[in-house]
């Protein structure tokens, strides 16, 4: 099922702004509130070459500790921004689509101007819809996500193997799959086997602060989380970093990429790309980033994905091995 929303925006529950953004996936749209006005004076240019709608593809799977409903009127606000200071006439649609599936055929038929999809996800279609890569989310010294294992100080974990039969939290894994790529590949090189063999027990926590406090408060071993979220909890509880310690650490992963139609406009593209630049240099992106738990938005270059792509053939060559020698 695919549901779209155009203007009249309904109310939005308490908190559920904040809830929305820790997802990352709707920074694009937040961002376009920074496109400016034509000073007044200014020649008059044709817009000929603008859509007169402007859609934005997401999945709905990525929404997860939000109300479907929530989400839409979110992401509605936000288009709506885009459309205001776009300063021509435009309308607007948010789509959300149950599956990749979906949103590919959607992309294929020229019905999306923008899509956010999750790295991994993008990685899978890259070569086969015709989309132009945008952007990807900056930890402040590199792109994407770093994520790191914790476990409290005295718990007597020393290394990975010490984690046997014991328990441990994860983030949510439609949110923030690379983590369980990052374990899934670390148990096969250490030859741990299944992560619910090797663990006593395995549970995905609803939010990235619940896994900190768990561990924190002993109700769990350990906890996979971004680093930007420990850190961010560190500053908010400095106990946190008196009492916790990084057992291991991933190296940067994609987080999502933010991709354009290439059917649009170059002048349509440059006017969206130069707004999300022009964030970085700004109070308000600043604190936007505090939310998203990343450092800011930088061009995407495909030496950015290698990260992710090295996890993912290092764990399909880990499983044939193993395979192979059953």
């Amino acid at each position: 099922m695919i549901m779209s929303t155009a203007r009249n925006p309904q109310s939005l529950k308490p908190g559920a702004v904040i809830q929305l953004a820790c997802s990352g996936i709707v920074i694009c749209l937040l961002l376009a509130v920074l496109l400016r006005a034509t000073p007044a004076g200014a020649a008059v240019e044709s817009n000929a070459d603008m859509p007169k709608l402007f859609r934005a593809g997401f999945l709905q799977s990525v929404f997860t500790n939000i109300d479907p409903k929530d989400a839409r009127v979110v992401l509605e606000l936000y288009c709506q921004n885009i459309a205001d200071e776009l300063q021509f006439n435009v309308d607007y649609k948010v789509v959300m689509f149950d599956s990749l599936e979906l949103m590919v055929d959607a992309v294929r038929q020229g019905a999306l101007e923008l899509v956010s999809i999750p790295s991994i996800e993008y990685l899978n279609i890259r070569k086969t819809i015709p989309l132009i890569p945008a952007f990807v989310g900056t930890n402040g010294t590199s792109q994407g996500k770093d994520y790191v294992i914790i476990t409290r100080k005295d718990s007597g974990i020393h290394s990975f193997s010490d984690l046997r039969d014991k328990s441990m939290m994860l983030p949510s894994v439609t949110t923030y799959e690379p983590a369980h790529l990052w374990l899934e590949v670390m148990l096969l090189k250490a030859g741990k086997g299944a992560r619910d063999v090797f663990f006593s027990q395995v549970k995905e926590a609803p939010k990235m602060t619940k896994a900190i406090m768990a561990v924190f408060f002993r109700q769990a071993d350990a906890a996979i989380v971004t680093g930007a979220g420990l850190e961010i909890s560190q500053q908010l509880n400095p106990q946190l970093a008196v009492q916790l310690t990084v057992l291991a650490e991933s190296p940067n992963l994609g987080d999502f990429v933010t991709c354009m139609n290439p059917n649009t406009s170059e002048r349509f593209r440059d006017k969206l790309s130069k707004a999300l630049v022009r964030l970085n240099e700004s109070k308000s992106g600043q604190q936007l980033y505090l939310i998203f738990q990343t450092k800011g938005i930088i061009p995407f270059k495909p030496e950015y994905m290698e990260g992710l792509e090295g996890l993912l053939h290092e764990r399909d060559r880990l499983t044939v091995k193993t395979i192979s020698k059953k």
